[in-house]
């Protein structure tokens, strides 16, 4: 006769929550190691970006293999502007339902890492790690000032991240450090090459630089990194560039392994829902929405 004990219920529980765990953390392992491949295939890399649950869903269905967060998607959603207006408990509350919504893998936008504080980054990055996600975009930009970090300030923030993860177990989420040279008006190549550079020694899997449109200057960094060069969705500049060729077979060319949409594909979202809106609101037809 089998008679059910506390002490085996005790155990059963504690075994199954193993296997749970041990399943989850395949899972995640499996998530890193695809989202690494994704930028060493002999393909440009394309990752759009989610602002809320829906779209990501949506992005998943449509086939791609992992996408990415926009900040700035995100904080519009909030009817805020960019630029780490919400405090970083509403920015992870919004966050997990993301990551939540998809079996895919998810890199997250954090920004700067909602602070100047290099401790207080990093455990901001290892609260994004436990959500779930694979990757990170960190900025090199100081929220307060609107410039950029010093580089030796940026280059510790790195190195910590790095650590940090490492000590916790997440060594293998990737961090996509972005330099803000261009929005800043520092963009002379030698200054962008010079952070690029300082950066990957510090241990990042990839390069981001928004505003880079330029297949030249495109050409030069790629030949000067060891990392994956990611750019952002935008009209490119070349005397070189063909009318029939896309901008992806053009980057890729150059040495580009990771295209991401930044804000594009929420602004075409939102400037849709305004047309199609005004629209109904000037004829009093809705015919135009079928």
């Amino acid at each position: 006769k089998f008679t059910f004990s506390a002490e085996f219920g005790q155990r059963s529980h504690r075994n199954l929550f193993i296997v749970i765990m041990k399943f989850t953390f395949e899972i995640i392992m499996n998530k890193y190691q695809t989202f690494h491949q994704l930028h060493k295939q002999e393909q440009l890399f394309l990752l759009p970006n989610a602002w809320d649950p829906l779209s990501a869903r949506i992005l998943a269905d449509a086939g791609f293999a992992a996408i990415a967060t926009t900040s700035w998607g995100m904080a519009q959603s909030r009817g805020q502007e960019d630029g780490e207006q919400c405090s970083f408990e509403e920015f992870i509350s919004q966050l997990k339902p993301i990551i939540d919504a998809v079996s895919i893998a998810v890199s997250v936008d954090i920004e700067s890492g909602y602070s100047n504080d290099v401790s207080t980054i990093c455990q901001h990055v290892l609260a994004v790690a436990k959500l779930g996600a694979v990757g990170i975009n960190i900025e090199d930009s100081d929220k307060k000032t609107a410039q950029l970090r010093s580089l030796e300030h940026q280059v510790e923030i790195l190195k910590a991240i790095k650590n940090t993860l490492k000590k916790y177990g997440f060594s293998q989420l990737f961090i996509n450090a972005r330099t803000d040279c261009y929005s800043q008006n520092m963009d002379s190549l030698e200054h962008v090459i010079t952070r690029s550079l300082a950066y990957q020694d510090a241990g990042v899997d990839g390069i981001f630089i928004p505003g880079l449109s330029d297949l030249t200057a495109i050409k030069q960094i790629t030949t000067t990194l060891k990392v994956p060069l990611n750019v952002m969705a935008q009209p490119l500049k070349s005397d070189f560039l063909c009318d029939n060729s896309s901008n992806s077979s053009s980057l890729f060319a150059h040495g580009v392994q990771r295209y991401t949409l930044g804000n594009a594909l929420f602004d075409a979202t939102k400037a849709y829902i305004f047309t199609a809106s005004s629209t109904f609101n000037s004829t009093k037809s809705s015919d135009h929405l079928f």
